[in-house]
């Protein structure tokens, strides 16, 4: 809303009146000083004139000239007391008398001179009747604004327009000087202070039987409040377990197998701390060992199976015979391992380990025998020699003693023994109705306790030219012949 402008006070034009009169006052003074020198001029350069004509009347002019300058000299002093009106009257006083003088002596050259300026103004008369009111007169060129008035009262709020535009955001301005600091504010309340985390777990070690539960309490202090951590150490490498809220591990039916050192630890923004404890778990003993039977010749030096056993503390491993004590001369154990020197038939048994602990005990056996290499009684010749044609059978004789008995059994090299007509009869290897496809190499084999064997080979030759001999009285009378030609 625009202010409403209001014309200069009347203060303001009196001020403006009073100047304007003053400063006319005074530039109507000068020019009248001004003319008033102008007059004197003309006068000094009459009298210059004059000097010719009239000596007396010039010295006497003179005269009444350097008695104003005197009086001017004279009155130096105190001519600043006068006004300008009073030496405006004071100049044409004398100028007038000067003229008269002049004109008196010397009618001939006086001659009017222009009229003079008008006076001052006289004193002001009486006011008159008012007059009567003239014609109003044309309406003047429009003035300047006058100086702008005090705002005037704020009008109603009109209705807020639609927003404009945003403009471009400016340039960022300095930053300002730094203000004056404030009061200072009331002291607060004391804050917390920061820690370091701290860690604290109990027990430092613990031993349980297995199938029970172990627990360890870890307890974490700091600000801000740490977090926690368990895990359990496996070589270079940590297993992360789980816990309680309050930072409790458990372990229900603990094993052999959780046995070991675990970590707590604790961290926070100003730092890492752990502590370890140890869990020792006792567990029963067990073992493992081959139940046998094994074999030993007799004479020589034999280990019994190594008898493996597990449990916490470690166990303590015991041997014995199921009849009694050990031959101890010729026993040597380190407590899994069992050897017996220069084995004999009375040490086949049965040998037993024992593995106790302060759990309990456990027993397991194995068993030993001795065996005695099978021999030869009797072995057929190492070749043979038969004629077909001739009715008969070839018998391969074979017999061993061992202890245990051996067991003797016949094989053909290459092939197999002819089927239907081989059979085993007390060792002996019988083939009827021999066939040229017979011959071949035939090999006795003795087997004690199917570990040790021993070995022996006929070679069997049929020759099909052999039947004139059939015949033979010599032969006749054998239901087996027999043609031996060794090596």
């Amino acid at each position: 809303m625009v202010a409403e402008k209001s014309g200069p006070s009347f203060a303001s034009i009196l001020s403006i009146v009073s100047i304007v009169m003053y400063t006319g006052g005074f530039l109507r003074i000068e020019l009248e000083f001004n003319k008033q020198k102008d007059k004197i001029n003309q006068l000094e350069s009459v009298v210059e004139s004059m000097k010719t004509s009239n000596s007396d009347d010039i010295a006497q002019v003179n005269t009444i000239l350097r008695n104003r300058r005197g009086d001017y000299s004279a009155n130096n002093k105190t001519e600043s007391k006068h006004t300008p009106g009073e030496r405006f009257t004071f100049d044409k006083q004398l100028v007038a008398g000067l003229r008269q003088k002049l004109c008196q002596s010397n009618t001939d050259k006086c001659s009017h001179g222009p009229p003079g300026p008008p006076g001052p103004p006289g004193p002001r008369g009486e006011r008159g009747e008012r007059g009567r009111r003239g014609n109003k007169g044309r309406t003047g060129n429009k003035g300047d604004n006058g100086i702008m008035g005090p705002p005037g009262r704020s009008g109603k709020q009109g209705i807020m327009g639609p927003p404009g535009s945003k403009g471009e955001t400016g340039l960022k301005g300095e930053k300002g000087d730094t203000g004056t600091a404030g009061m200072k504010g009331a002291k607060g309340e004391p804050g917390e202070s920061i820690a370091a985390p701290t860690v604290a777990v109990s027990p430092a070690k613990m031993t349980v039987n297995e199938s029970k539960t172990a627990s360890f309490q870890c307890s974490v202090s700091g600000n801000p409040k740490p977090v926690s951590t368990w895990s359990k150490l496996e070589g270079k490498s940590e297993k992360i377990l789980s816990a309680t809220t309050d930072g409790k591990l458990i372990l229900p039916n603990a094993a052999g197998s959780d046995s070991g050192v675990y970590k707590c630890s604790a961290s926070n923004i100003l730092g890492h701390t752990q502590a370890l404890v140890r869990l020792v778990v006792n567990v029963h003993p067990t073992i493992s060992l081959n139940p046998g039977p094994r074999h030993a010749i007799q004479g020589s030096t034999f280990t019994l199976p190594i008898c493996h056993v597990t449990g916490y503390p470690t166990p303590v491993v015991t041997w014995r015979k199921s009849s009694g004590l050990l031959p101890q001369v010729r026993v040597r154990y380190n407590n899994s391992a069992l050897q017996i020197l220069r084995v004999r038939k009375e040490d086949s048994e049965f040998y037993i380990c024992s593995a106790e602990n302060l759990l309990g005990k456990v027993e397991r056996k194995t068993l030993l025998v001795v065996v005695s290499l099978p021999q030869f009684t009797s072995k057929p010749p190492s070749k043979i020699i038969t004629f077909l044609n001739c009715r008969t059978a070839v018998r391969l004789n074979c017999s061993t003693t061992g202890d245990p008995q051996p067991i003797i059994s016949w094989r053909k090299q290459g092939g197999q023994l002819p089927v239907g007509r081989s059979q085993q009869i007390n060792g002996a290897l019988v083939i009827t109705n021999l066939q040229q496809s017979d011959a071949g190499n035939y090999i006795c084999t003795a087997s004690s306790a199917s570990v040790f064997n021993v070995e022996a080979v006929t070679s069997l030759a049929i020759n099909d030219k052999g039947g004139a001999l059939c015949s033979s009285s010599i032969l006749g009378s054998l239901d087996i012949k027999y043609f031996v030609k060794l090596n």
